[in-house]
């Protein structure tokens, strides 16, 4: 997806992203920024029940939450290809750690994986505009990702994106791609394409 470096800087609202991302390009935008997110009134109150009753941290609380994500025609093209497989592989919980960078993974991606956050309400999270292309380096943390220097990031040109869901929501992102989680919480699934049922996907 081709924009202006005005268009460019108009791409990332604090709720979602911006309505220049189509159904029709939603997955050339993704393969270019390796970044998605919207705020998701539905996908908030169903985390917050999940969590409630204690299934949240689980792989299968993914269907519930997959019932939601139809509302936004957007998000279809993205995921459509890793929804025809046995997915999500994990399911993971992170909370606020302000001031705390990390990524997933710094090394190259071999096929095709994504990370899908659910965000619960009052969520206030930081992304790093192409952060998924630099190469950066990190340090293990003990949530087991992987901290990357914010003074690395501002080196590397790597814009904040701060995002604020009071609703909750979903953020979609390369494996490289560097967050904050300010506030809030958010329930985080990694999802694949088998190598040898790839698909012209490229998020890499």
């Amino acid at each position: 997806m081709e924009t202006s470096e005005s268009e460019q800087d108009s791409l990332w609202g604090a709720h979602g992203v911006s309505g220049l991302v189509t159904s029709g390009n939603a997955s050339e935008f993704f393969a270019e920024y390796g970044l998605y997110y919207q705020e998701n009134a539905a996908i908030g109150a169903s985390l917050a029940s999940l969590d409630k009753e204690g299934l949240s941290n689980s792989t299968q609380s993914f269907k519930f939450l997959s019932e939601h994500f139809n509302s936004d025609s957007r998000i279809q093209p993205i995921l459509e290809p890793y929804l025809r497989h046995d997915n999500p592989q994990i399911c993971l919980p992170f909370s606020a750690d302000p001031g705390h960078i990390f990524t997933f993974s710094t090394a190259p991606v071999i096929g095709n994986r994504i990370v899908v956050y659910t965000l619960g309400t009052g969520s206030c999270i930081e992304f790093y505009a192409n952060s998924h292309k630099k190469d950066l380096r990190g340090v293990r943390a003990s949530n087991g990702l992987l901290e990357i220097a914010e003074a690395s990031l501002r080196k590397n040109g790597c814009n904040t994106i701060p995002v604020r869901m009071e609703k909750g929501g979903i953020a979609i992102l390369h494996p490289r791609h560097a967050f904050q989680i300010r506030e809030g919480f958010t329930n985080t699934y990694g999802l694949e394409i088998p190598r040898h049922q790839e698909v012209n996907v490229s998020h890499q």
